[in-house]
Parts: structure tokens; C-alpha cells; sequence
């Protein structure tokens, strides 16, 4: 049995349609210093509403703001920190996010490293969408470059 015309015209549009997606352009300072915002905020300042507004819309959709102060109260280093720093970042690839790597702390032996997912692009700012501790459990891509200087 022959595929008919309606087949092949059908995979010709797919093709047309994935061929013609605009790149994702993103902006790693612009995400660094926004990730260091949030850190700041959250870890230094403790302002938990004002690190709750930071999010992305649809963070906050399903987390709810006393649920965001117990994770943060989790995550949250022992000692307020006095030097937070973005030293990396890994654009997602074929998303509109893009992973902020950070260093809390200034001493080597007292640090937490924290992963803090930006969702966004160039064009429409960035939001925070998750925080994690420690680097990334994605596994690491070409990608991944460092902050020349880090973000402070």
C-alpha cells in the first residue's frame, strides 16, 4: 500500500513548522543578577514576600507563600551569608529557562552551592522557578560556561 499525497503533505508542514522556530535568545547576566537578587533576598535579608514575588507565575500558581517559607527555612544556610555569588550558567536547551549556578558564602569550608532555575529569555526578563541545593543533578552540557567576573 502507497502513502497518499495527504501523508507526505502532512510531514512537509511538520517539517516547515519545527524548521522555522525562532532561537531562544538568552541573556546570562541579565538571569545571574536576577538569581542574585533572589538569593539575596531570600538567604540575607530573609524577606520571604518580597522573594516570593521574584517567582515566576506559574511557580507561585502551585506553591503557596507558606509553603515557599518552610522550603526556603530548609534551604537556608545556618548563618546569614555575607557574599553571594553566581559563578555559571547552562541555558536549557530548547526551553525558555536557563540554570544559575550560586555560591553562598565566603569562606571554602563554610559555602552551599545552590542551582536556581530562571525561567524567561532575553526579551521578557527573567523569573525564578525552582532553587535547589547544591549543583545541578542535570547532567552538565557543552553549554555550561562561567560567569567572567562572577555576579555578585
Amino acid at each position: 500500500m502507497k502513502p497518499s499525497f495527504g501523508y507526505y503533505f502532512w510531514i512537509f508542514i511538520l517539517m516547515v513548522m519545527t524548521s522555522c522556530q525562532k532561537p531562544i535568545d538568552h541573556d546570562p547576566v541579565l538571569a545571574g543578577k536576577k538569581a542574585v537578587e533572589f538569593v539575596r533576598l531570600a538567604f540575607v535579608r530573609q524577606n520571604d514576600e518580597n522573594a516570593y514575588a521574584l517567582l515566576s507565575d506559574s511557580t507561585r500558581r502551585y506553591v503557596p507563600l507558606d509553603k515557599f517559607k518552610e522550603t526556603l527555612s530548609r534551604l537556608r544556610p545556618s548563618t546569614r551569608p555575607s557574599k553571594i555569588t553566581a559563578t555559571e550558567y547552562e541555558p536549557m536547551p530548547g526551553e525558555k529557562a536557563i540554570y544559575v549556578y550560586i555560591v553562598v558564602g565566603e569562606n571554602p569550608d563554610q559555602q552551599t552551592e545552590y542551582t536556581v532555575t530562571m525561567e524567561g529569555t532575553a526579551s521578557t526578563d527573567y523569573r525564578v522557578s525552582k532553587i535547589t541545593r547544591g549543583a545541578s543533578y542535570i547532567p552538565s552540557t557543552t553549554e555550561k560556561k562561567k560567569f567572567s567576573p562572577p555576579i555578585s
